[in-house]
């Protein structure tokens, strides 16, 4: 007799049937996860060469512009550079995309785009067929022909700079369209009707179809083109919609790194803390795939370093050589340049002005003078438009347009006279020559450098106020007969400009769109892209923030030039002590030499020096007199001594012997006709001052 059937009470048929349902819905699963084959793969696994082979038809793609391979998700990637990098792959070489279709990648963002950039593209204009990519705020998304409209799902919320990230993006006549990351559904949307294949175009990869206009732009209104900038991998293109289920499975296959595999790079200065004082020939390197591109020699750029303070000056080529004030931790500063604008001076009514020169055609700097006690450096450039590097106001007769001459002459006291020459053949108006730019580190917005409250201004009298840009002023009303500015950066060292006091020019820069509680833009510095006027959206790029203009009248005039001067620089202390410096500059004690070998020629304020000149051989020593008080100091004075010779100095202060070093410096520099002496001094008086500078009687002339 067979054994008896076990009886199932009515609990165990529920946890059968339960356990039976649990079954059959991982099967369901394992089923639905099963991912078909792609009907076009891309792994860029290639060491070398210009092609991203094809695995599945034999579609390669040729690599243009500047780009590198490096490690990937899986084996190799392909990093593109945002500028003028990509693939093409040719439309014949290409199986026509299905009426249901599916496409992923993993991608790292180094930066976000100008506007919509690829990383498939294979359409006819918004005729026919689809773009999958980011947008400028860095949002994912498909765009592509259904039912005979041009059809737009993006992703609401960002994707993340630096890191890999899965993408994917999905269509099915039933079901519409979908978006995922990580291998989740973050957008669908329903979209009924059939999907038209650009079917025989070129599929590009990483690389803007058309110019376009930067989605952010301000002016001038030039299409541009571009790329993705980042790491692209393992591009899989299916002729099927997949399943969410077979999505997540896709992701699941590699095992992303963690983390940031794009640092952030950071704009270059020179070796950190302070170093011997003077100025350096540098080659400063900024960014791999950036660097590359650049047609520039060695020693292409200039540092300024102190040997009391860990900051510097530096003439860059991301900065069109711009001079920029860095502190000592890594803030950008600078006084900008002169600028051309408008349809009487620069051709196309746009911007003339050294950032537009993105290649720098017009732009170098040089040292002109390196001693212990102070460098000169010059940097000259031209004010062109930034399409055709067409310059501005050629002149009728001779074809020169306009340009302009920066001089800095640097003293140890991290202290710039500057000294600036326009030249132009349209001076009916006078040329803008500073405006207050804040230059952001990538990875950084302007909040994370500038204080809220963020310029202080200062008159002679050492009066200040403090203005907020949490309710930017208007204008500049406070202290009466302010010439001062100090701009309150989040560093220990604050950059500073000084003019004359005579109607100095004040204003603040605002008004135009920005995404900041500052005005913030990231079509300059080092970016190439065709542009003077583009808000920045993110911290993803070098950008620059602008807080005011603060300007002297002219110097100097001649008919085809005016000349400009300031002191600008570094300080650690308060703002209030720079009215010592700017009665020291403006209204500097008198000087009197005794007897008759040395004219004296005056103070200087372009190089903010007392100058001399050796006329005949009366004698081998200088006697100079100050009548300093406390409206007109003797604050770190430089003596300049021209057809001095090559004797070597000794220092005499108020009848005691000085030493030459730290706070007593001299140097010597030597010109085609002449040798000059360089005196500078570490020393405040308001008081009756003399200083005695001897020659050996050996080496008396």
């Amino acid at each position: 007799m067979p054994p008896a059937k076990p009886i199932l009470t009515s609990k165990k048929r529920s946890v059968a049937a339960a356990v039976l349902s649990v079954a059959l819905l991982a099967l369901a699963a394992h089923v639905s996860a099963q991912v078909p084959a792609a009907a076009l793969s891309w792994h860029f696994d290639e060491s070398d060469g210009n092609q991203a082979a094809e695995q599945m038809h034999r579609a390669d793609g040729a690599i243009s512009g500047v780009y590198l391979r490096v490690a990937g998700v899986h084996g190799k990637a392909l990093r593109l550079d945002g500028e003028t990098s990509g693939v093409v792959v040719k439309g014949s070489t290409l199986p026509g995309v299905a009426p249901a279709f599916t496409i992923e990648a993993w991608i790292a963002i180094d930066e976000y785009p100008w506007n919509w950039a690829p990383i498939a593209d294979q359409r006819n204009e918004e005729k026919a067929g689809f773009l999958f990519g980011i947008d400028s705020f860095g949002h994912l998304g498909l765009q592509a022909e259904i039912g005979g409209t041009w059809q737009v799902l993006t992703t609401a919320r960002q994707l993340p700079l630096k890191k890999w990230v899965h993408v994917a993006a999905s269509f099915s006549p039933s079901t519409g369209l979908a978006l995922f990351v990580d291998g989740k559904q973050v957008e669908s949307r329903n979209v009924t009707g059939s999907f038209a294949s650009a079917a025989g175009e070129d599929l590009l990869i990483g690389r803007a179809r058309y110019p376009m206009l930067p989605a952010h732009w301000l002016h001038p209104k030039y299409a541009v083109s571009f790329s993705f900038d980042g790491i692209l991998d393992e591009l899989n293109i299916f002729n099927q919609a997949l399943s969410p289920q077979q999505i997540e499975a896709e992701y699941s296959r590699f095992q992303a790194p963690q983390g940031d595999v794009l640092p952030y790079p950071r704009l270059p200065s020179g070796p950190p803390g302070a170093g011997p004082f003077g100025a350096y020939y540098a080659t400063l390197k900024y960014d791999e795939l950036w660097d590359a591109a650049r047609r520039v020699g060695r020693d292409s750029d200039v540092v300024v370093r102190f040997d009391d303070a860990p900051v510097r000056l530096v003439s860059w080529q991301g900065t069109n050589y711009i001079p920029a004030w860095v502190t000592e931790n890594g803030k950008w500063y600078t006084d900008e340049f002169v600028e051309a604008v408008g349809d009487a001076d620069c051709p196309g009514g746009g911007d003339c002005e050294p950032m537009s020169d993105k290649q720098n055609r017009y732009a170098h700097v040089r040292i002109l003078e390196n001693t212990p006690a102070r460098a000169v450096i010059h940097v000259r450039y031209g004010q062109c438009e930034v399409e055709n590097y067409a310059c501005a106001n050629p002149d009728p007769l001779t074809g020169w347009t306009d340009s302009a001459d920066d001089y800095y002459t640097v003293y140890p006291d991290e202290v710039a006279a500057r000294k600036t020459v326009a030249w132009s053949s349209n001076l009916k108006v006078i040329p803008e020559f500073q405006e207050t730019i804040v230059i952001n580190q990538p990875g950084t917005r302007p909040e994370d450098n500038i204080q809220t409250d963020a310029l202080t201004f200062v008159n002679m009298k050492g009066e200040t106020h403090t203005y907020s840009w949490l309710h930017p002023p208007t204008a500049i009303t406070q202290p009466q007969g302010a010439n001062i500015q100090s701009v309150n950066l989040k560093s220990e060292w604050k950059p500073f400009q000084i003019v004359l006091p005579d109607r100095p020019l004040i204003s603040v820069y605002q008004g135009e769109k920005t995404y900041s509680i500052f005005e913030w833009w990231n079509h300059w510095p080092v970016a190439q892209v065709k542009s003077s006027g583009i808000s920045a959206v993110a911290a993803d790029r070098p950008s620059h923030s602008s807080l005011s203009h603060i300007e002297g009248q002219p110097w100097q005039r001649t008919a085809d030039s005016v000349t400009k001067i300031m002191l600008d620089g570094l300080t650690n202390r308060p703002a209030a002590d720079l009215a010592v410096l700017a009665r020291s500059w403006a209204s500097p004690p008198k000087m009197t030499v005794a007897g008759s070998r040395f004219e004296n020629q005056g103070y200087d304020p372009s190089q903010r020096a007392f100058v001399l000149r050796d006329v005949s051989a009366d004698s081998a020593s200088i006697r100079l007199n100050f009548n300093a008080n406390a409206d007109s100091p003797l604050l770190n004075p430089a003596i300049v001594v021209e057809n001095w010779g090559e004797a070597t100095p000794s220092l005499v202060v108020n009848g005691k012997p000085v030493e030459w070093g730290k706070d007593a410096r001299f140097g010597l520099v030597d010109t085609l006709d002449r040798s000059t002496l360089i005196v500078w001094l570490r020393l405040h008086a308001e008081s009756e001052t003399s200083i005695e500078l001897r020659q050996a009687a050996s080496q008396a002339k």
